[in-house]
């Protein structure tokens, strides 16, 4: 792999602690209607996605004139008041932020999640400082797993794709960025490393705690 000049990062699921917040009014909002046998699986299968992508998914499930998006109001809804009081940080984040800091990188955030509502959670830990800029799941015409989010953040930031180290989470994030022929380092949350993309993925850790060194050490002239 080519000299790393960027280090993109997911949000959900990587920087806060989100995603399973969502996941659990989501299941939540499903129960009361009924009718899913396992509404956290099918859940999973959004995490990375944009809104419009979302709203497309649960039409499958509930094809009924306006309930899709109904649901995706509920969850919001639901999801959003319990972040006032149970949003966190994942372990590690400001460690990971300061190794990459220290290096000199430039940083920017690639998440689905609209630009205001990401800015405003980045905001409520301190750390837009971090980074030179945010591409939300609102300024692209197709969200994760298209690759367009990345290829948008490279161009932003003039660095050619496979100069950029991405952070991820969900599966639908990592074939976004491996699309957009970056570099991938996949750190679990609520979707372990899937053993397929081994020839695909540059690394997978178990914990983003791992990761100040673990960049340290390829930063001394480990990449390949």
């Amino acid at each position: 792999m080519a000299i790393i000049e960027a280090v993109l990062w997911d949000m959900d699921g990587v920087l806060v602690d989100s995603e399973r917040l969502v996941m659990d009014a989501f299941v939540d909002v499903i129960n009361s209607k009924g009718g899913m046998d396992d509404p956290a699986a099918f859940y999973k299968s959004t995490i990375g996605m944009n809104r419009a992508s979302i709203v497309s998914t649960y039409r499958s499930a509930f094809p009924a004139d306006g309930e899709a998006e109904d649901i995706y109001e509920q969850v919001e809804k639901l999801y959003r008041a319990r972040m006032k009081t149970d949003l966190a940080l994942k372990p590690g984040v400001a460690e990971s932020l300061d190794s990459i800091r220290a290096m000199g990188l430039p940083q920017m955030v690639v998440t689905s999640t609209g630009t205001e509502t990401a800015t405003h959670k980045l905001n409520l830990f301190s750390l837009m400082e971090y980074f030179d800029g945010l591409v939300g799941g609102d300024q692209v015409t197709q969200g994760k797993p298209h690759p367009e989010p990345y290829l948008t953040a490279c161009q932003r930031l003039d660095v050619s794709p496979n100069r950029a180290l991405v952070i991820e989470d969900s599966p639908n994030g990592v074939r976004a960025a491996i699309a957009a022929g970056c570099a991938v380092v996949h750190v679990p949350d609520l979707v372990d490393t899937d053993p397929e993309w081994t020839d695909e993925i540059y690394e997978a850790l178990d914990s983003l705690e791992s990761f100040p060194g673990w960049f340290q050490t390829q930063n001394q002239g480990d990449w390949v």
